[in-house]
């Protein structure tokens, strides 16, 4: 096994171009999290961090930080094919892949409901208009740029139950970007100890390529079910936590991610919408420090 790690600005709290819901300054992300020891990076949104290739490169060089990944989020229900967003993915693709990236993590941000229960009415067809966008896409960036497109199921989207996951496996032959926290939070039993992620990374373990790590808090999560709160609501309660705290046991997940001999990136992704700049910093140190603590990783 052999996992290089990296951050992002989701873990503080950035989730957006203009740096909101945080409002963490791009060059203060960037001096935190080459402090806290962190030397990779997965860029995060398009637009929060320089989007000229010679500067980004040398905010990124004169801290000693790589680049691993880029971040692609769109609405896809606003698009009926690939070419209506290419424009977008192309200027992109050809910034992640000019600062060294090899891989572009997408994910969906469509109006699928509060509960995402517009998606029962889908009907074959819509699907399969998705997963051709996605197909498409993923085709695009690795004959143009040799970049990997890995999806990245989420919480209240378009991929994000276990079926939804491996329909869009098999009908779109793109690898996963997989996410702990969001596997478990939509697909686990919300009790410590949650075998859902391990037991998913073993099962499909040849289209793991690139990973999220997150935690769930148990209570907060017990909470959203006993009061069937929504994933936004969840999420403003800090549902996701540090991971040394919440119901997925890391060292499990470390097991698992051994047996299947995983080589590539971990991103530390914490989503932290409320947290303040210091705590942002203290939770990167802790979480980083606690995968060398279970030796995840050196």
């Amino acid at each position: 096994m052999a996992v290089k790690i990296a951050t992002a600005p989701c873990s503080w709290g950035v989730w957006y171009a203009d740096g909101t819901p945080s409002g963490t300054p791009a060059q203060l992300f960037l001096d935190q999290a080459r402090q806290a020891g962190y030397k990779a990076l997965e860029l995060g949104p398009d637009g929060y961090l320089p989007e000229e290739r010679e500067v980004l490169e040398q905010e990124l060089s004169r801290r000693g930080l790589e680049a691993a990944s880029g971040t692609a989020c769109y609405r896809f229900d606003q698009y009926e094919r690939f070419d209506d967003f290419r424009p977008a993915v192309e200027k992109l693709c050809a910034r992640v892949a000019a600062v060294g990236g090899k891989y572009l993590v997408t994910m969906d941000e469509s109006d699928v409901g509060l509960y995402s229960e517009k998606k029962a009415g889908y009907t074959p067809a819509v699907w399969n208009k998705y997963h051709a966008m996605f197909r498409e896409m993923g085709a695009f960036t690795q004959r143009e740029f040799g970049l990997m497109t890995v999806y990245h199921p989420h919480i209240k989207s378009l991929i994000e139950t276990e079926e939804e996951i491996l329909r869009l496996l098999d009908a779109t032959g793109l690898n996963l970007c997989f996410d702990t926290g969001h596997h478990a939070y939509v697909n686990g039993n919300g009790r410590p100890g949650d075998p859902s992620v391990p037991d998913f990374i073993r099962r499909y373990a040849k289209r793991i390529k690139y990973l999220h790590f997150k935690q769930v808090d148990g209570q907060v999560y017990a909470r959203v079910l006993r009061e069937h709160l929504d994933s936004d609501t969840a999420f403003d309660m800090d549902v996701m936590c540090d991971l040394p705290d919440g119901i997925i046991d890391f060292k499990a997940v470390k097991q698992a991610l051994e047996d299947i001999h995983f080589d590539g990136i971990g991103v530390v992704e914490s989503d932290m919408p409320k947290a303040s700049n210091e705590r942002a910093f203290a939770s990167a140190c802790r979480n980083l420090s606690y995968l060398r603590e279970i030796q995840m990783i050196d």
